[in-house]
């Protein structure tokens, strides 16, 4: 089971997340107001970047990049930063929820 990670930050009145899941095959999903615009997956585990872009729901319409940094195989945390008109802005992490794990009396009922 791989660790997980969020990513937010608020733009142009808009809430901008990003999820990653670390494992196997590392998934990231790019999330604006709460709708996923942008998936992808990323094989192997070396350090590496992965972008991904999306226009943003705004009058004008806006087209925002966001830059996931992954870690490679020797550790250390994913950042993620905003891209926006050749302006970088870090996106804080947030927490996530741990999974409650079964507990033994739920395994035999």
């Amino acid at each position: 089971m791989g660790r997980e990670y969020h990513f937010h930050c608020e733009h142009a009145g808009c809430s901008v997340t990003v999820g990653l899941r670390m494992g196997g095959t590392r998934e990231l999903e790019l999330l604006v107001d709460g709708k996923q615009v942008a998936a992808a997956r990323v094989h192997g585990h070396h350090a590496q970047t992965a972008v991904m872009t999306t226009i943003l729901p705004t009058e004008p319409p806006r087209g925002i990049e966001v830059e996931v940094a992954l870690p490679g195989a020797l550790g250390g945390d994913p950042a993620s930063t905003l891209l926006v008109g050749g302006e970088r802005t870090p996106m804080p992490a947030r927490e996530v929820p741990r999974r409650a794990r079964p507990t033994e009396a739920s395994w035999y009922s």
